[in-house]
């Protein structure tokens, strides 16, 4: 009996012992899952900007340019004081080549024509433009960045709800099937119908994880970093637009028509100073002669590419505008199609392959219009900033 009883109170302590050490082992399991959870950045598009502006070595490297141009400024522009006392202290530099003029009549047009400090303040002000125009590449590339990878997680999200879908269809074909309601080829039909929406299901979730790995390498993340985007897909919200008034604003603003217009207007005064020491009839006067024409053509073809740029994305903006009504009736109606279908199934009057093909109608109606949306948005991009300095 002593043996007897002795024997349980060694099994009830070994079980003890077990139940002791599986609940540490749980414990440390546990504690090893919430460790390795991964806190997701939460970025709003405006915070994303924020971000890449501080991690960009291409904006670190122009404001570098800037540096070193503000300080070529400061000593070109001391020796064209000092040449307008004394025209043979400090040879001057072609405003545009930026070769040494040896020849003071050249000179003394170009001071007194102001083309000399004309050309010293413009390498100042390409250095200012191209920075302005690097931050605004970088802001657009984030902000492209940022819709993409919404619209990527969208995709990702109705691919979801469409696997969602499939599977509750083929848990209802498999009781259904049970109860001697659908024959096996029909539930086969279902199987596949799933089959085929996971295997859309995982495709889109590697897009969405490739488009997030792109999204932190604009902003400067580390590739691995998770990120959670705050801000919502839908269309944005915009003032009435005035096509020739955005026009002439960016002949106005862009970087690089300013550079080309201050190019042309450099050579003409360049023009004035070679006519002053070379007749009409040399080879020097026709060569800078032949310069002027060259930047004159220069400037009008940037011009022209500028205002096509302002007019084919106002185009594709009003273009994408329309058609997002359209879509939105699409996925309504295909929604409506797949809702009856289910129902004709139920009763004996469609085929599992007729709700596997509504289900697989919606989710793509359901992506054109998510598609549709991210067009718009980035043609609403597309045309603040062609009206802009440009990127």
């Amino acid at each position: 009996m002593k043996n007897k009883l002795l024997s349980l109170i060694l099994i009830f302590v070994l079980v003890l012992q077990i139940t002791a050490v599986a609940y540490a082992e749980e414990s440390v399991i546990q504690e090893e899952a919430e460790q390795t959870i991964i806190t997701a950045l939460e970025l709003t598009k405006e915070e994303a900007l924020e971000l890449a502006l501080q991690n960009s070595m291409e904006l670190e490297i122009k404001r570098l340019e800037l540096l070193k141009a503000e300080v070529s400024y400061k000593d070109d522009i001391r020796g064209i004081k000092k040449s307008e006392d004394n025209i043979e202290y400090f040879p001057l530099r072609d405003p545009l080549t930026g070769a040494l003029i040896p020849d003071s009549a050249i000179n003394l047009v170009l001071i007194k024509n102001g083309a000399a400090r004309r050309g010293v303040e413009l390498a100042l002000n390409i250095a200012k433009w191209n920075l302005a125009m690097t931050e605004n590449k970088v802001s657009y590339n984030v902000e492209k960045a940022y819709f993409d990878l919404i619209q990527a997680e969208k995709d990702h999200q109705i691919a979801g709800e469409s696997l969602k879908l499939a599977e509750k269809q083929l848990e209802q074909g498999k009781l259904r099937y049970q109860l001697g309601m659908m024959s096996k080829q029909q539930l086969l039909g279902l199987e596949l119908g799933y089959s085929q929406t996971k295997s859309g299901f995982d495709a889109s979730a590697m897009v969405s994880e490739l488009q997030r790995m792109s999204f932190n390498n604009t902003v400067g993340l580390t590739l691995d970093k998770a990120v959670e985007l705050t801000d919502k897909v839908q269309s944005r919200e915009y003032e009435e637009i005035d096509l020739d008034a955005s026009i002439k604003k960016a002949l106005e603003e862009n970087g690089g028509v300013r550079i080309y217009k201050e190019n042309y207007e450099l050579s003409k005064l360049t023009l004035q100073a070679v006519r002053a020491r070379y007749p009409e009839n040399t080879f020097r006067y026709r060569e800078q002669e032949a310069e002027t024409k060259k930047a004159e053509q220069s400037l009008l073809q940037i011009m022209n590419g500028v205002e096509m740029g302002v007019r084919s994305a106002y185009l594709s903006l009003k273009t994408s505008e329309k058609q997002i009504a359209t879509f939105e009736l699409a996925v309504k109606q295909a929604e409506e199609a797949l809702r009856i279908t289910e129902l004709s199934f139920q009763l004996g009057q469609n085929t599992a392959n007729d709700v596997t093909q509504a289900n697989i109608n919606l989710m793509n109606a359901k992506k054109s219009l998510a598609q549709q949306i991210h067009a718009f948005n980035l043609a609403l991009l597309d045309f603040e900033y062609s009206t802009g300095i440009g990127k």
